[in-house]
């Protein structure tokens, strides 16, 4: 029984031990195998990685020295500097990682002889550049051919390495599958074969105790037996006297029952020790069952532990879905998608769903194929397959719709960097691309304008500046850019910049300002100014465009014009006198004669002079005011005065017009009272002019702010909104059915403006057509 029960446990756990080292053995085969494969696959993708990196290295040089041939520009050439030396690093580093491939050897051979040409031709077309060389359409055409050979040798060898890659990764795929599924199966034998010679064990142990029960029985007996003969000794003794004769035969019987006491002690200490070895294997295994149980108990503490942090990466892996969504929902005008591995749709989320055509709840668990049509994800496959390799990628693209769409390709990875499932971002950038074709427009059209337009910063810094500010102003913009716009401003001119500035943060909008800037050779040119502020998206003020006209041409016109004017006006002053004398001397001697039609046609005619000796003066007075030679002579004096003389002038010679004044008394200004009083009678005739008969005039002055301010009111016509901003311009008149028939030249307001102007004043109006007007001007107080 015992050596039943001692082969049982040894086969029994001989069995397990060899499971356990065949079990050990396979998996340390199988892992060394999935480490190699693994290792295989990334030692592939390495290689293709570097293939695009060394494409993308020679497409930046293209575009760099396409750039230079572009512009001219050196800062083109950056890129193109170091991607040779850079290309040929790849290229040698992927010559190392496959020289154990024949097939690669020789596609790296073919590639660097193509790297060779190409960078030949590149340098020859830089070359050509940069000694003004024609560049012809032959050699672009040839650049392109070695271009595109070199990318096809790139795609080629790429394309092997991808085979390459497919079959490690089937074989890693293989592996996967394969060593799990042998772990549990021999896992399993394992567990049967233990619990077979468990059950065995425990068999032989209730026969153990079933006999150690007998042997106690026989012992019980042997013990009653032994206690009988102890009896008939003592009654043989007793009667040993009786039985001497028999003496012998019982002694024999005694040394025969002794031997047989001798081999029964033998054969209960024989059992004993065989019960007391049964105990000792009995304990052994009761402790290794204890050790089990204790390791199944530690195993399921590992579960519960391991389920425990199941459940909180669930929640967690729940928490970050519901983020996702709610960032992709609130993402504006775009599409997120997250595919696995093999392109199945995970989750697709955003505002440009039902926009793209998917108009159903749920597309998870669908290939990218199934999504779209087969042209579709002809088109995206590419991007997907880079992607999920490793490679981020931006790019645009159009929508069946036809809208822009800006879609980035996201690799995601997990703590060991591989790349596990991908993230592909779709924003509508419709409204953007319009944007920048508008933008486009716009600077097509700032560089083909005739006017210099210039951008600046709000401090006067230059940022930008057209072809036509190079020839207006003789700098080139790589001069100019970055510079204070002072350097453009004549020193006694330097104050017009900080007005400007703060005119335009209120954000008004100055047009046609006339003043003088400094060209290149300090020439000085008269230049028309036309100033905006520039508004960020959100409105605000962050800088201003100048648009500047040249009118030094048009300044000479007008000054030959004004020279001629001021000849011809001069000229005609003369006769004009000698003709106002001659008509007040016939008006003398007509006075009495009794041919009304005479004195009525000499009065007519004395009206006619004065008004053309008004007109005269005027011209004359236009042309030493823009020359220059008109003299300012300030003296100081009441200017109520000056209007109640005025007024009081006006009241002997116009009767069709009522004319009250409101005035303040001792206004005084430092001013020449003669000019000053020719602005005041201006806008008084004006308002007799242009309003009915019978009407009243308000004139007024009052002092404001240090200011004198005098308000000429009519009741006449008015003037419209659009015309009022232009008024006080030279030679500008309001054409109307209404004004046909008042004569002007628009050279009055002009006048008056321009002597306000020089003593430091302001004059304005206020009017709405059909109500009436009122002129105000206003002058520094003494």
């Amino acid at each position: 029984m015992r050596l039943n029960f001692t082969r049982n446990l040894q086969l029994g756990y001989g069995f397990s031990i060899l499971i356990l080292l065949i079990v050990g053995l396979f998996s340390y085969a199988t892992i060394n195998n999935l480490l190699n494969s693994n290792k295989a696959v990334g030692h592939s993708t390495l290689v293709i990685q570097k293939l695009e990196q060394a494409i993308s290295s020679m497409k930046d040089a293209e575009t760099g020295q396409r750039g230079f041939l572009l512009t001219g520009k050196t800062a083109f050439l950056g890129p193109y500097k170091g991607a040779y030396l850079k290309t040929q690093r790849l290229i040698s580093e992927v010559s190392a990682l496959t020289a154990d491939n024949a097939l690669q050897q020789a596609n790296m051979a073919g590639i660097r002889a193509i790297l060779t040409h190409r960078m030949a031709i590149l340098e020859q077309l830089v070359s050509k550049k940069q000694h003004q060389q024609l560049v012809s359409t032959a050699d672009l055409e040839e650049g392109r051919s070695a271009m595109d050979e070199l990318r096809h040798a790139i795609d080629h060898a790429e394309d092997t390495e991808r085979k390459l890659l497919d079959e490690r990764r089937a074989v890693l795929e293989r592996y996967t599958f394969v060593a799990p599924a042998a772990i549990i199966v021999v896992l399993i034998l394992a567990v049967v074969i233990a619990s077979l010679s468990y059950i065995s064990a425990i068999r032989d142990v209730k026969v153990k105790d079933r006999l150690q029960r007998e042997l106690e029985v026989k012992e019980q007996e042997t013990a009653a037996f032994n206690e009988e003969l102890t009896a008939a000794n003592e009654e043989i003794s007793t009667a040993n006297e009786e039985l001497i004769s028999i003496n012998g035969e019982l002694l024999e019987a005694q040394q025969a029952l002794s031997r047989m006491n001798g081999s029964l002690e033998e054969l209960v200490a024989a059992r004993t020790k065989s019960l007391a070895e049964s105990e000792e294997e009995t304990q052994a295994l009761n402790e290794e069952l204890t050790a089990i149980n204790e390791e199944l108990a530690a195993s399921n503490e590992e579960m519960l532990a391991s389920n425990e942090e199941l459940q909180r990466s669930r929640e967690e892996i729940q928490k970050k879905e519901q983020l996702f969504r709610s960032i992709a929902v609130n993402i504006p005008r775009s599409l997120i998608l997250v595919i696995d591995r093999e392109q199945n749709l995970i989750t697709m989320e955003g505002d440009l769903m039902q926009k793209l055509g998917y108009n159903e709840d749920s597309y998870a668990g669908l290939h990218m194929a199934e999504l779209n049509s087969p042209e579709r994800y002809a088109i995206t496959r590419e991007y997907h397959e880079r992607m999920l390799n490793g490679e981020q990628i931006r790019t645009e693209l159009k929508s069946t719709g036809g809208h822009d769409l800006q879609v980035d390709f996201v690799p995601l990875t997990d703590e060991r960097g591989m790349v596990y499932a991908g993230l592909v971002i779709a924003l509508d950038i419709s409204d953007q691309k319009k944007a920048e074709e508008r933008s486009a427009k716009l600077a097509a059209i700032v560089e083909s304008s005739d006017d210099a337009i210039i951008g600046k910063s709000l401090e006067g810094t230059i940022t930008s500046w057209n072809k036509s500010a190079e020839r207006i102003f003789g700098y080139p913009a790589s001069e100019m850019i970055g510079q204070s716009i002072l350097k453009l401003v004549p020193e006694d001119r330097q104050d017009e910049e900080p007005q400007i500035i703060a005119r335009l943060k209120n954000g008004e909008r100055m047009e046609h300002f006339e003043t003088k800037r400094l060209a290149n050779g300090g020439r000085v040119l008269d230049v028309s100014l036309t100033i905006s502020p520039i508004r960020d998206k959100h409105g605000k003020i962050t800088g201003v465009s100048k648009i500047a006209r040249d009118i030094s041409e048009q300044k000479q016109d007008e000054l030959r014009k004004n020279d001629f004017i001021g000849m011809v006006s001069h000229e005609l002053k003369t006769p004009l006198t000698s003709l106002m004398a001659l008509i007040q001397v016939a008006n003398l001697k007509l006075k009495n004669n009794p041919d009304n039609f005479l004195a009525g046609a000499m009065e007519k005619a004395d009206i006619q002079a004065k008004r053309m000796s008004s007109m005269i003066n005027g011209f004359l007075n236009i042309s030493r005011l823009e020359s220059g030679k008109i003299a300012i002579n300030k003296e100081l004096f009441d200017l109520d005065l000056l209007i109640r003389e005025v007024v009081e002038e006006y009241g002997l010679t116009v009767s069709t017009h009522i004319i009250d004044i409101d005035i303040s008394n001792h206004v005084q200004v430092n001013a020449d009272r003669e000019k000053i009083g020719s602005v005041i009678s201006n806008l008084i005739s004006n308002a007799v002019k242009y309003s009915p008969k019978r009407r009243k005039i308000e004139v007024k002055c009052t002092p404001v702010n240090g200011f004198a301010q005098v308000s000429i009111k009519d009741e006449g016509m008015g003037v419209n909104a659009q015309d009022l901003p232009r008024i006080f311009d030279r030679y500008y008149r309001v054409e109307s059915n209404q004004t046909r028939h008042i004569s002007g030249f628009g050279i009055g307001l002009y006048l008056s403006a321009e002597i306000v102007r020089r003593h430091e004043g302001q004059i304005w109006a206020e009017s709405e057509s059909g109500t009436g007007s009122v002129f105000h001007f206003s002058l520094p107080l003494a």
